[in-house]
């Protein structure tokens, strides 16, 4: 019988023993799993994304707000832009193609991003191809043609239920409202002007899944008379006998019209009065391509010193958010993960240990039997090897699964479908390292098993 078959059938002999050691390994490689995985998967899908567009067109004020709204559909707009800016930018040397974006409204907390028509036919440049590819498909329907018409993306569609021929109604801000609030904070969803659904986009894995597309012109003409910030009336306290007991999503609703209220005037400096009359002048953003990235950085001047506007470049501040503030938790929750490895080295040790004190006489019968020092200490170093690369089989399982959770999150959260039981350079590495010291903690006990006095122990049995 060879030295991997008795390890193994020593093993399985303490089958309480073997299993809890192995959960030990397998914590802290699911950890270490998940989040390398997400780290590199979100960082993966974040940058294909950011990729798309070389220069994000908007206010003045933060550049993150400005991306996560514009490239990412993740936050409120920072403020508006003159239509002006996006036509000339249009025009502007080395541009490919420019979109405009116009975000205020939403549908069940999803939300309605106004543009044109060939955002929907964009492509995408593959540096290594030098190629375009286009990024979105229609699973049902047409691009739409005429304001008022709208596209939804695959998860919206699936999520909400709406099909082709279906009449959606905006809501003005980004939460999801039910009809009752809808009906006490004033009416602000714009029941008066529905959007026919005339097409869904396949699947994309990208921000886009999660958004509803419209012309631009749409956007104008329903905020045309509002305004795009328009006041919050409630309803008079007479007409409802339960206005004591508004709920929390009614509050919360008041407080973000108000606060996106004051911010759009914050940005602008415009009254109210102004910002009703000149709504069809602004856009949220521009989105830029260029004919070549290496432009980003002379084009990103060029704007900033020639409008009233701010550009950035997606990526660049995308890997900022990453190098900044994430790859910090990453480094705290790798910590966490390599010292549970630790602590399961401690258990290979001590279990491996205990069972080399149970088992004197029978590696005292086979040093009898023929076997050598060097094999009995072999035999105990392949039994911390089969524990802790089942520990790690385990937990790259664990870690998958963990992330195939998380991954459904994002994809309902950002839109964003990570990949979940994959094998990177680093996480590779972290396997070997785990296996070293897995095998480190089995030298003691192997030691001890190598000194072991045959003629004692057999006189002890």
């Amino acid at each position: 019988m060879s030295l991997w078959r008795i390890a193994w059938t020593y093993l399985w002999h303490r089958k309480l023993t073997t299993v809890l050691t192995m959960l030990s390994v397998a914590l802290g490689v699911a950890l270490i799993t998940a989040v390398l995985t997400l780290r590199d998967e979100t960082r993966k899908r974040f940058e294909e994304e950011g990729q798309t567009f070389d220069i994000v067109v908007g206010a003045k004020g933060s550049a993150l707000q400005l991306v996560l709204c514009a490239v990412y559909f993740m936050d409120r707009p920072p403020g508006n832009i003159a239509l002006d800016v996006y036509e000339a930018i249009r025009e502007e040397e080395f541009v490919h193609a420019a979109f405009p974006i116009g975000i205020g409204d939403s549908f069940q907390g999803f939300p309605i991003v106004g543009t044109t028509s060939e955002y929907l036919e964009h492509t995408r440049l593959d540096v290594r191809t030098e190629e375009r590819a286009r990024v979105l498909a229609f699973a049902e329907g047409r691009n739409f043609e005429a304001p008022m018409e709208i596209v939804l993306g695959a998860h919206v569609a699936r999520t909400t239920g709406v099909i082709l021929g279906d009449q959606v109604v905006g809501t003005h801000g980004f939460i999801e409202l039910s009809e009752r609030v809808l009906e006490q904070v004033g009416g602000h969803s714009h029941a008066d002007t529905p959007y026919m659904v005339v097409g869904i986009l396949q699947p994309s894995n990208s921000p886009n899944d999660r958004a509803l597309f419209t012309d631009i012109h749409s956007v104008w003409e329903i905020h045309g008379e509002a305004g795009h910030f328009p006041e919050w009336h409630g309803a008079e306290e007479d007409d409802h006998a339960d206005h004591d007991h508004v709920d929390e999503c009614e509050h919360e609703y008041e407080y973000e019209l108000e606060r996106e209220h004051e911010h759009a005037h914050e940005q602008s400096g415009t009254s109210p009065q102004e910002q009703q009359t000149h709504a069809a002048d602004q856009v949220t953003a521009v989105l830029v391509q260029l004919d070549s990235p290496g432009d980003r950085f002379y084009f990103k001047d060029l704007v900033n010193r020639k409008y009233n506007a701010a550009a950035d470049i997606p990526i660049q501040v995308i890997e900022r958010l990453y190098d900044q503030l994430l790859s910090t938790a990453k480094t705290v929750l790798l910590a966490v993960g390599y010292l549970v490895v630790v602590v399961s080295a401690l258990s290979i040790l001590i279990g491996l240990y205990l069972s080399i004190l149970q088992r004197r006489r029978d590696l005292a019968i086979m040093r009898a039997l023929g076997a050598s020092a060097y094999e009995i200490f072999g035999a105990i170093l392949i039994e911390a090897f089969w524990v802790t690369l089942l520990g790690i089989g385990l937990g790259w399982l664990l870690g998958g699964a963990t992330t195939y959770g998380l991954s459904a999150f994002m994809s309902a959260r950002f839109g964003m479908t990570i990949g979940a039981f994959t094998l990177g350079r680093d996480a590779l590495n972290a396997y070997g390292v785990i296996l070293f010291v897995g095998m480190l903690a089995g030298v003691l006990p192997a030691w001890q098993a190598y000194r072991a006095d045959v003629a004692r122990d057999l006189a002890r049995a």
